[in-house]
């Protein structure tokens, strides 16, 4: 047996032993459904616990703001990073949100789901 044909087994024999520098295809999936998951534990309506304040989180990245106190909606777009949320509204304003154990920290202020928030005509 030639000296190359010797090494060239040796070396596949070894490589089998080696890791390989990329990772394989089911990883790299499992960390896309992953990063889904904590974007569809997002969707949905949230409100404050006395309802002065809903929210409503769209599968589109978009969101629908509503204050009791006022007749207006305000309108932005989010984005989920694992548990944080960047909020940043159609007029500039930007808010960093964190979720944890089913409820949604917004600055001072606590959302939690909400089924029982009255019907919302949020379209922008």
């Amino acid at each position: 047996m030639p000296l190359t044909n010797m090494l060239q087994s040796l070396s596949h024999f070894a490589a089998g032993f080696v890791a390989s520098a990329r990772p394989t295809r089911s990883l790299e999936i499992a960390m896309v459904e992953e990063a889904d998951a904590f974007a569809r534990a997002a969707l949905g309506r949230w409100a404050t616990e006395d309802g002065a304040i809903v929210i409503e989180l769209r599968p589109d990245g978009r969101y629908n703001k509503a204050k009791q106190a006022t007749p207006d909606w305000y309108h932005g777009r989010y984005e989920v990073d694992r548990s944080q949320l960047y909020f940043e509204s159609d007029s500039g304003q930007v808010a960093k949100g964190e979720m944890r154990r089913g409820v949604l920290r917004i600055g001072e202020k606590q959302f939690r789901r909400s089924r029982l928030a009255p019907e919302l005509n949020s379209q922008p």
